[in-house]
């Protein structure tokens, strides 16, 4: 009897150990963290419907298919006083060719005060100088994605697109990869701004990840100490929503091979987009006063109208860029030099299959002009499907 009285004693003390609450040295540090994964596989096939280049190169076909994936994984938390923290990692160019890139590794504390980003994070020239209303649309039906798809914001892997501009990130080297700190303020009265700062760009492969090697310029460094701010305003008129947003960036320009003549970087961009219902339009304007390229001024003023009705959306897209003489810009397919004008048309459908299945086709035309040397124009097909989840 006492050595089941003795058991049973032993037993219930187990019972109210295990009932009892963990320690703060026992509990898991990650406890109410939540992570996300998402991205996009898609796939596509281009046709060449004709290229300045063909009689030149002589294409051996006019056809090829590409695919590529991408790869998010995102973590959240709000503390019991509504301060929300948390990171993101993303695996970009997940294919066969380019080794899988890391675009994104940034971690980020949001509360009343606003948000503040540190890492390898999008910056603020980007967050609030891209205005593109297909984007935007195919965003909300779970199209696009990584260049397919997404129509004048695509890569032309036939070639082309190396001038123009949505905002200051495109042509002035100043990347999405670099390792910053960014201010993001709260959103009063319709209005919200945002500031980062840049020690050095250079790269994804250098610039912020290079340890003591960032404390010396190399050949891939372009500029240091950058600052880019920007600034909107969205509101509502009668159940159209409108948005209007300005950027600056600024930065020394550092003397290597990639930007022998040390230019500095000073960028601007000014753009609004309406949307009702459906429907959505945008207009952006990108002037570059000084990049790595050069110090003469190139200028890019793109719209866009998008549709969507049912399972459907159509966009229409042009895009004119202009450059003062001797800005040395040279198209490195055909070696015309010295851009005078670069015009971008495009059309997009995209049809919804299913709830992250999207299918499109778009046809893009592209018009280089230079003042020496010979242009470049070609008109693509790109058609394929985008699995967004």
């Amino acid at each position: 009897m006492k050595k089941v009285l003795l058991g049973g004693t032993a037993l219930a003390a187990a019972a109210l150990v295990g009932a009892m609450p963990a320690s703060a040295a026992d509990a898991n540090v990650t406890s109410g963290l939540q992570m996300k994964i998402s991205g996009f596989i898609a796939s596509q096939a281009a046709l060449v419907i004709s290229d300045s280049r063909s009689d030149n190169e002589g294409f051996d076909r006019d056809y090829d298919f590409q695919t590529n994936a991408r790869l998010i994984f995102d973590v959240k938390n709000v503390t019991d006083s509504g301060l929300e923290y948390g990171g993101r990692i993303r695996f970009n160019s997940v294919n066969r060719k380019d080794n899988i890139k890391v675009t994104r590794t940034y971690v980020y504390v949001k509360g009343s005060f606003g948000t503040i980003t540190f890492g390898n994070a999008p910056t603020v020239a980007d967050d609030f100088g891209y205005i593109y209303a297909h984007d935007e649309l195919a965003s909300d039906i779970g199209a696009g994605g990584g260049d397919f798809g997404d129509l004048l914001d695509g890569d032309f892997p036939l070639g082309g697109g190396q001038f123009y501009s949505i905002d200051a990130t495109y042509l002035a080297g100043l990347t999405n990869e670099d390792t910053r700190i960014k201010y993001t303020s709260p959103t009063i009265n319709g209005f919200s701004f945002g500031v980062d700062f840049t020690p050095v760009v250079g790269g994804a492969d250098h610039a912020g990840n290079g340890g003591s090697n960032d404390l010396i310029n190399d050949d891939s460094t372009l500029y240091e100490n950058v600052v880019t701010g920007g600034l909107n305003w969205t509101g509502d008129f009668d159940g159209v929503n409108v948005l209007v947003a300005g950027t600056a960036a600024y930065g020394n320009g550092v003397t290597t091979n990639n930007n022998p003549e040390n230019h500095d970087l000073e960028a601007y961009t000014l753009g609004g987009r309406v949307k009702s219902g459906g429907i959505a339009a945008s207009v952006n304007w990108t002037h570059y006063s000084s990049i790595y390229l050069t110090s003469k001024s190139i200028d890019t003023i793109i719209g866009d109208v998008s549709y969507t009705w049912g399972p459907f959306l159509a966009s229409v897209s042009y895009a004119y860029t202009t450059a003062d003489k001797n800005n040395g810009l040279v198209q490195p397919d055909t070696g015309g030099t010295d851009l005078r004008d670069n015009h971008i048309a495009g059309v997009n459908l995209t049809y919804t299959v299913a709830p992250g299945l999207n299918t499109y086709a778009e046809v893009i035309y592209e018009k280089q002009n230079f003042r020496e040397g010979k242009d470049f124009e070609a008109a693509n097909l790109l058609t394929g499907i985008n699995l967004a989840f």
